[in-house]
């Protein structure tokens, strides 16, 4: 037996077991590469659609390997539906690595309420040509049941602000698509609040406010947590000043014998109509145009009251008995005495010529006189703004 030969052989298989373990040793030892990628999902149930909303997180890192800043999908498998955001990077794509490496893309699937689950599976290429060929796979089981859930009916509600010359105009709408009415509160300065409902489509509403009373305007609708709208009057510029004449006049005196009715329509820019309905005696209606004057007398009686309107608008009856003055005596009737004349002389006769027409002349003019002194230091008025 050769022990040299022996020996030798046996040195020889040593040496080759250890430089083979050694270079096991050294390939499973050497740095696996930097590049990783992974995929995660999380899901909710939309109750107004009834469906699964899958969101898909897909975070790569590239370890810092220069040339890898982007990357691309060369698999995109998403089951049961696609997912909105990530996709298959197409061949021709420009650029051809779209994504940024080391940053989280984020994608939704939308999936049907019955579904148990959704799976996203992946694989990536880096703009440094390294291809990590181990497929990432994301799943999501999901818990019981998505339903559609029948939302309350709710009121569309809107509201405008709009100055007029004398206010403010609120316009109140509820949308054509509402299903409940809007309940809305329009308030103002000065205590002023009016409530007004518009049922779902139905034509504008709207609500004057006087500019006295909308220093401050607020709308607020029972199903919002704000108000509408809020503002206040602003006088428009194109308003126009009005007219400059002065103010018509009705009044009326109450005498021992009769109630005088008059007009003064000097000063006005309108036509005035007095309306006077006696519950003893007939109607009698006064028309007074712009720069007229008028009067008319009804003659007084035991429970006399006369109910008069002034264009159309009643005023407060006149009482005849309780409104004449307290010193008002019941006048004697004389006693006529005969004149005594001359035997073959006739009796006294009136007198005429020129003498009477300057005394009855007189006498008319200190009536009228007598009447437009009554009507402007003695009536009781009642105006009006023409």
């Amino acid at each position: 037996m050769n022990l040299l030969k022996s020996k030798l052989r046996r040195a020889t298989a040593a040496a080759a077991g250890t430089l083979i373990g050694l270079a096991g040793v050294a390939f499973f030892a050497s740095p696996a590469s930097a590049h990783s990628s992974y995929v995660k999902g999380s899901a909710e149930c939309d109750t107004t659609t009834g469906e699964w909303v899958v969101t898909w997180k897909v975070k790569t890192d590239n370890g810092n390997e220069p040339g890898a800043e982007n990357y691309r999908f060369l698999l995109v498998d998403a089951k049961p539906t696609p997912v909105d955001g990530i996709a298959h990077t197409p061949d021709d794509a420009d650029p051809a690595f779209p994504h940024k490496s080391n940053e989280v893309l984020v994608g939704t699937q939308r999936v049907d309420g019955h579904a148990r689950g959704a799976r996203l599976e992946v694989q990536v290429k880096w703009s440094d040509e390294y291809v990590q060929f181990e497929h990432q796979v994301g799943r999501v089981w999901f818990h019981g049941k998505c339903s559609k859930e029948e939302a309350p009916p709710t009121a569309k509600p809107d509201a405008s602000l709009a100055s007029t010359c004398d206010g403010v105009t609120v316009t109140l709408t509820n949308g054509e698509d509402a299903k409940a009415d809007a309940e809305f509160v329009v308030e103002g300065s000065g205590g002023f609040t009016k409530n007004v409902t518009v049922k779902p489509g139905d034509e504008p509403a709207t609500v004057e406010i006087p500019s006295e009373q909308a220093g401050k305007v607020v709308v607020t609708e029972k199903s919002a947590d704000k108000p509408l709208v809020e503002g206040k009057w602003e006088e428009p510029k194109d308003c126009t000043p009005p007219p400059s004449g002065g103010e018509a006049e009705v009044g009326y005196e109450v005498g021992c014998d009769s109630i005088l009715f008059g007009i003064d329509n000097s000063k006005g820019d309108e036509d005035i109509t007095l309306a006077l309905t006696p519950n003893k005696g007939k109607a009698v209606t006064l028309v007074a145009k712009p720069g007229e004057t008028k009067t008319t007398e009804i003659k007084g009686q035991k429970g006399l009251i006369v109910k008069a309107s002034i264009n159309g608008e009643a005023q407060k009856p006149v009482n005849f008995d309780e409104e004449k003055p307290e010193n008002c005596e019941t006048p004697s009737t004389p006693t006529p005495t005969p004149t005594e004349s001359t035997p073959g002389e006739g009796g006294g006769l009136p007198v005429t010529g020129p003498v009477a027409g300057s005394i009855a002349g007189g006498a008319a003019v200190l009536l009228i006189a007598g009447a437009v002194l009554f009507f402007l230091a003695r009536r009781r008025k009642v105006k009006f703004t023409a």
